[in-house]
C-alpha cells in the first residue's frame, strides 16, 4: 500500500520542470489595519513554473468596531504573457470565505469570483509585486461584501495590494 502512494508522489516530484520555484508572500498594505480600526491579515503561498503561477490566497480580516470576522481562501491562476518583464493577468479559479460574529450576514458563506493584474519585480532573495484586483466581478455577492467592507476599511471591490514574498527555488 505505501508503495502505491509513493510512486505517484515521486513521480509528481520529479516532473517538476526546473525553473519551477515555490513562493511566500504577504500583503504590505495590511500595516495600514493597526491605524483603521482592524485586522487584516493577507498571505500567500504560490507555485510558479516558466509563466504560469498557481497561489492559494489565505486572507483574514476581524473588525474590532463591528462583532465580524471573515476568513477567505481560494486558488487564483496567474500568466506572465512577457515573461522578462514581470507583468502578469489573473484569474481566481475559485473564491470562497466565510463570516462569523454576531454582525455576520445570515449565509455565512461568501463565494466569488476575482481578476488581477500587476508587476513582479524580482530581485535575488524576494519580490515585491504591486498588484491591482477587482473582487466580485459578476457582482453575485454584492450586498454581503457591502457589509464586509462597512465593517473592515481595507475591504473593498477594488483592492491595491503590495505583495512582499521569498521565492524558494
Amino acid at each position: 500500500m505505501r508503495r502505491l502512494l509513493i510512486y505517484p508522489i515521486l513521480l509528481f516530484f520529479t516532473a517538476l520542470p526546473a525553473t519551477a520555484s515555490w513562493e511566500i508572500g504577504a500583503d504590505l498594505r495590511c500595516l495600514d489595519s493597526i491605524f483603521l480600526g482592524a485586522t487584516r491579515i493577507d498571505m500567500e503561498v504560490a507555485y510558479r513554473w516558466d509563466a504560469v503561477r498557481v497561489s492559494i490566497p489565505l486572507r483574514f480580516s476581524s473588525s474590532r468596531t463591528h462583532e465580524l470576522m471573515f476568513a477567505e481562501t481560494g486558488v487564483d491562476v496567474s500568466v506572465y504573457p512577457f515573461d522578462d518583464y514581470g507583468f502578469f493577468i489573473g484569474v481566481s479559479m475559485i473564491h470562497i470565505g466565510a463570516a462569523w460574529g454576531l454582525e455576520a450576514p445570515k449565509e455565512h458563506v461568501i463565494i466569488s469570483s476575482s481578476v488581477m493584474a500587476g508587476w513582479t519585480f524580482t530581485f535575488p532573495w524576494f519580490y515585491l509585486e504591486p498588484r491591482i484586483s477587482v473582487l466580485d466581478v459578476f457582482s453575485q455577492e454584492e450586498a454581503r461584501l457591502e457589509l464586509l467592507s462597512e465593517a473592515v476599511p481595507q475591504y473593498s471591490k477594488i483592492r491595491l495590494s503590495l505583495v512582499a514574498g521569498v521565492a524558494i527555488p
